[in-house]
Order: C-alpha cells, then structure tokens, then sequence
C-alpha cells in the first residue's frame, strides 16, 4: 500500500525545515492550512467523548484592549469570500511586531490591530469574526490555543497538550464555533486524536484513530466546506468520517501508488493527492481517481487549483516553491510571477475567480528581504501587489483567503 501524508502551512512558519525533508523523500511533511482541517459545526454530543486521551486542558482569561482600529471603519457586512487577512510585521526579524490587516478582493486595505505577541496565526473563521493562534515556546509538551475577535480585538483561549511543535488545528466548518485539534505522537505510540473543543476549551469529541480497512491514523485530515465529512490519512490510504466520527468508506488504497500525501479539495466531492510526483484527484464516492499529470515532477506538489484559464498547482523542493500550469498532455509548466522574478517562494492561499492570490517571498536562504501578497492572474500574466512590501509596506508572515479550497 501507498504511505499518504497531509502537508499544512508550517511553511509559512517552518518551511524550511519541512520543505528540506520533503524533498529528501520523507512522507511526514505537514502542511495545512490554508488551509488545514476541521470539523462540522454541529456535532451529537452522545459517546463523543469515547476514546479521548487522559490529557488536561486549562481554560485562560479574556483581555479586550482599550484600542481596537477594527471596531470601526470596517465594512463587515461586506467580508466574505475572496477576502484576505494577513499578519504582517515591519520586517524579517523573528522579534518584529505584527499586525493583522484585512484585504478586499479589490486591494482596500482595514487596519485592525496588533496580532497576539509571539502568535502563530493558524486559521481564520468561516463567518470572518475570529482568527485562530497558537503559542509554543521551545518545550512542545504544551500549546496555549489564542481566539482573536476580528470585531472588538478580544483574547480568548485555553492551553492543552500537543506533544508537537507544530500541531493541526483550525476553526470548525462551516463557521467556526469550535476548534479542531490534532497534536503529535501520544505517550503510548500512534498518534493522538483528532479531538474538537469548544472555543474556550470544552472537550467535545474525539474521533477515531483505528479503521477496519485503511488501518491507523497517519497524522492528517481535511474536513468539506460545509462540516458534514472528513477525510483522514491513514496508513494504508485514506478513509471518509461523518462529523461525528462515524467511517463512511475507504478512499485511496492504489497498490501501485507510493509516497503519496492529501493536499486540498478539488471540488465539494473530490480531494487532491500526490503520489510519487504526480497529481490525482480523487472522488468521494471511492471511484477510481482522476489523473491531473502523467509525467513526474522536479519538485514534489504542495496543491493545486482550478481556473477558469486552466489548471495550476504548486510544487516544492529545497525550501523553494513555484507555481505551475498543468497542461492538457499531463505535464507542467513554470511560471514566474511579474515583479517577482526572484521569489524564493510563491505560495497560492485558493482561487477566486480568475486569479490566484499568492504570497510571494524568500526561500529557505532568505535572500530576499520581502514578503507580501499579490492577486496573480496567470492568464494575463498580471500580479497586482495588495498587502506587504510595495502595498502599504511590511513583512507578511501569514496570509489567509476567506473560502479557500
């Protein structure tokens, strides 16, 4: 059976490192997420708790600041799809301060206030109210989980155990009322559940971590637009799991396939996977999956996306990223995004109509001093900074794209 692994957006936190393993071979790169996972809104109560591991959580104090620029001069009602908020600092230093700034698809950029100090911004909500941080220090026993109220800059949150330095976790879909969270390896080998808290800590379920034909838990899930499915990885491919934990069928076990990772939907019913340098796209309803490229890659694939002038994805190698065109024959095509001919790193955060909006920056090496986003339209061949560097000024860190794939 093929070993499948899911890729979260460490990169944008732990490229580098994660990119450089990638690229030697190894299957255990984490990146998310854009787009990273979560689980249904609405979930039965009833046995949910069944299976959850013997770890505390501790609930934290509120603080709502004196000053909030996003209280006002925000259009909310407005915010929706296509919107980006990204955290942006004054430079590349890791002690820089940063700031959260919330993009419209035609490039107005809202000031909203200063992101947590020493936060990892990890997700933000379906209904655009909250963003998502972690806190780690050196010691990865333990994660302090940080819900910032984009509205009222309001802290809220709850540390608990994560056995990693770089735990899955993310908003619940459809419009984030709670938290999913996947830490590391547990105490007693495998790794730890899938477990959904609410927004202040409460431990609401826990999924499965053993099934019947695509084996153990291999570390990584992506959940639907609309809470009701997830998609696990699994030692022996991939399994379907209603929102409440429930298997549904096994997707994914191709024999023939090896060093294979899931990266994110396709459509509402169909989730991309890699395997072996190539792009498939495979089918909920466990059909046989659709081939995207025929011929192996340079680099190994991170995601890819559907426009109306073709299909694209981004590949990786070396602590490096780069957008492609998949061509109709199977094979794919560089590209280089204008203005930004020496980026060591072109990430996608989804697609919104005709363009993708990427956040461009250094590589591994860093030897370039910038990092902002661009609304990148591969089929004119235009990029139009609207965040960091030449639009406004700054370091973006992180970058994330309301209803993105």
């Amino acid at each position: 059976m093929g070993t499948f692994c899911i890729p979260r957006t460490v990169g944008r936190r732990a490229a580098a490192a994660a990119l450089s393993v990638l690229a030697a071979g190894a299957v255990g790169f984490g990146f998310g997420g854009a787009t990273a996972a979560s689980a249904s809104d609405n979930i039965a109560a009833a046995s949910a708790l069944a299976g959850c591991p013997a770890t505390t959580t501790t609930a934290g104090t509120s603080v709502t600041p004196a000053s909030w620029p996003g209280r006002a001069g925000v259009p909310w009602r407005s915010v929706g799809r296509g919107w980006i908020l990204a955290d942006v600092a004054k430079s590349m230093s890791a002690t820089s301060k940063q700031t959260l700034y919330l993009v419209s698809p035609t490039g107005h950029r809202y000031l909203l206030g200063p992101a947590p100090v020493n936060g990892m911004f990890e997700d933000w909500s379906g209904n655009g109210t909250n963003a998502l941080f972690t806190v780690q220090g050196d010691n990865s026993t333990r994660v302090k989980v940080l819900v910032l109220n984009l509205h009222t800059g309001r802290t809220s949150g709850f540390t608990t155990y994560s056995g990693t330095l770089f735990p899955s976790i993310s908003f619940s879909r459809p419009t984030g009322t709670a938290i999913l969270f996947q830490g590391g390896a547990s105490t007693s080998g495998g790794f730890l559940p899938l477990q959904r808290f609410s927004l202040t800590g409460v431990r609401e379920q826990c999924y499965p971590t053993q099934f019947a034909q695509a084996g153990a838990v291999d570390g990584g899930f992506r959940e639907n637009a609309s809470g009701t499915e997830i998609v696990f990885v699994t030692a022996n491919g991939l399994e379907l799991v209603s929102n409440d934990g429930q298997p549904i069928r096994p997707l994914a076990l191709q024999k023939q396939q090896d060093s294979c990772g899931m990266l994110n939907w396709w459509t509402s019913q169909s989730i991309v996977v890699t395997c072996s340098a190539r792009l498939y796209v495979y089918p909920l309803s466990g059909g046989r999956p659709d081939q995207l490229t025929s011929s192996r890659d340079t680099g190994t694939f991170v995601g890819a996306w559907h426009l109306p002038s073709g299909n694209y994805a981004e590949a990786a190698a070396c602590g490096t990223t780069w957008v492609e065109k998949l061509n109709t024959n199977g094979t794919a095509t560089f590209l280089t995004i204008p203005g930004a001919a020496n980026a060591g790193t072109v990430q996608p955060l989804g697609s919104y109509g005709a363009v993708l909006p990427v956040l461009v920056g250094g590589g591994c090496d860093q030897h370039v001093g910038y990092s902002f986003v661009d609304w990148y339209n591969p089929a004119a061949n235009t990029a139009k900074p609207v965040v960091g560097g030449p639009a406004g000024g700054g370091y973006v860190t992180e970058a994330l794209m309301l209803g993105a794939n």
